[in-house]
């Protein structure tokens, strides 16, 4: 799913639902803002594939530019909270290269252990599938 801002800038989060498996594998590249995340968020929430218990494996290891803000992120928290039934045994996996998205990922999962309690952070994909539990060829290519 690829969707566009009122700037017509391609939205740099993509993601697609494995319903047998229960998960979501999601995308993100170039540029991510707060707008990103926060589209996403409400997009996958109002998906009709997309289920309270479903696993989300996030990469976003080709995400160029970070312009996430410490006030993005608690937005986005407060939307987790405020959908916190819509995320019931919600399982995130986040996977990461650069050292400065590693951060802001690593603050969204200690802001949000009130709400989305199964969030991680990931340097490794392997790791982050087996994680999830959806280790080896079972996740499908990201």
């Amino acid at each position: 799913m690829e969707m566009q801002h009122d700037n017509q800038r391609p939205m740099a989060i993509t993601y697609r639902i494995d319903r047998a498996l229960g998960l979501v594998h999601t995308t993100a590249t170039g540029t991510l803002t707060d707008e990103d995340l926060a589209d996403h968020k409400r997009a996958l929430l109002r998906d009709p594939d997309f289920k309270p218990g479903m696993k989300e494996l996030s990469d976003v290891r080709a995400v160029e530019q970070l312009q996430v803000t410490v006030d993005g992120v608690r937005r986005l928290v407060a939307l987790d909270k405020v959908q916190s039934a819509d995320l019931v045994d919600y399982q995130l996996a986040i996977v990461v290269s650069a050292d400065l998205v590693f951060g802001m990922a690593r603050m969204y999962e200690t802001l949000t252990e009130d709400s989305v309690q199964d969030v991680g952070v990931f340097r490794d994909m392997e790791e982050a599938k087996a994680w999830l539990g959806v280790a080896g060829g079972s996740a499908g290519a990201i």
